[in-house]
């Protein structure tokens, strides 16, 4: 092969080579900044899920207090 050839060639390989590195590196940084906005949007969701959660246990409490009350009242009502 001589080196005209060989230039050639590199004029075409080395250009693809250029296209192919920088779109699979704005691939890998558009599924990082998509994995970081998807994480960054469960967090979220978690955190509101919590705040939920605990004001769900809170209003069990209170109506099993109520619950409660209410068994000793008709126990009360029965016994007379």
């Amino acid at each position: 092969m001589d080196f005209a050839r060989l230039y050639g060639l590199a004029e075409i390989i080395v250009p693809l080579l250029v296209f192919v590195a920088v779109s699979l590196h704005k691939f890998r940084t558009g599924m990082v900044a998509s994995w970081r906005e998807e994480a960054e949007a469960y967090r979220g969701k978690v955190e509101r899920q919590s705040e939920e959660l605990a004001a769900l246990h809170a209003e069990v409490r209170a109506l099993r207090r109520e619950n409660a009350e209410l068994r000793a009242q008709i126990a009360e009502l029965l016994s007379r």
